[in-house]
């Protein structure tokens, strides 16, 4: 399992940094408000367990959540890791997950690549990782899907 250390390496060699933060920024609310940018800036990490392909990291925009159904017509019946499973495959806890150097398949929903660079989780409640999002793609093999529904 990647240490902060290992995470800090993954996220300088692409070009990206990692932000020690005053506040917990477990969500995007409290990211958006510690960062002071707008929660589409943000991302969100979150690991899936799919019938065909295991564990699946799908990224999304912070004003966006994901569509299980979407991914569950490609992977199979899908649904939210426990907390517990989250540890178990990533090393880290919910919150805290990095888009990056998680040995999973990825999905990032295309208004990610919408930003010039995006915040995500940096492997600590305090912490997260500035870094342009087609670094993402690149660092993480990851496939190019709709996977959201906008938050209204």
């Amino acid at each position: 399992m990647p240490g902060a250390g290992k995470l800090e390496e993954i996220v300088k060699s692409l070009g990206g940094e990692v932000l020690e933060l005053e506040a917990s920024v477990k969500t995007v609310e409290q990211a958006a408000k510690a960062t002071g940018v707008d929660p589409g800036q943000i991302i969100k990490s979150i690991l899936l367990i799919t019938e065909k392909e295991g564990a699946v990291l799908a990224i999304v925009d912070g004003r966006s959540r994901i569509d299980l159904e979407k991914v569950g017509r490609r992977f199979g019946k899908t649904r939210l890791a426990s907390a517990r499973e989250v540890k178990e495959v990533t090393g880290y806890e919910v919150g805290e997950l990095p888009p990056v150097g998680i040995p999973v398949k990825t999905l990032i929903d295309p208004k990610v690549l919408e930003r010039s660079y995006v915040l995500g989780g940096g492997g600590a409640i305090n912490r997260l990782i500035k870094i342009d999002p087609h670094k993402i793609v690149e660092a993480q093999n990851a496939e190019v899907e709709s996977i959201s529904i906008e938050n209204h």
